[in-house]
């Protein structure tokens, strides 16, 4: 990886309230389409940790959650959501990505927050 002196991180590091607004839109609807379809096809802990990460964010209050366990959360649905691959849980990633202004990654599992990166 290289590095080009005076350029920032191309990732935002604050949240507003639309940001989170998305965030339990996009959370919302997991959890609609896993309580509709069941999970079908998914090991229970799997969608156990998908609920969970998903219940926190439609819950979430503006400005009462950190940014980083606000991100947190979204992530770990998010790179669920990719590794299930179906055309309803790639479609909800990529409201994620909306959300966390990840769009320069879409489609690949984020196993280190970019906002957390400092170069």
């Amino acid at each position: 990886m290289t590095t080009i002196p005076g350029i920032g991180p191309n990732v935002r590091t604050d949240t507003t309230d639309l940001d989170l607004e998305r965030l339990q839109v996009a959370a919302r609807a997991v959890l609609d389409w896993l309580d509709r379809d069941g999970g079908t096809g998914l090991s229970a802990v799997r969608i156990d940790e998908i609920t969970r990460h998903a219940r926190i964010l439609a819950e979430a209050v503006a400005r009462a959650t950190p940014f980083a366990a606000t991100r947190a959360h979204a992530l770990t649905v998010r790179n669920e959501l990719i590794v299930l691959a179906t055309e309803q849980s790639l479609t909800f990633a990529v409201w994620f990505d909306d959300a966390l202004g990840l769009g320069a990654l879409r489609g690949a599992a984020v196993t280190e927050d970019p906002a957390e990166l400092r170069g």
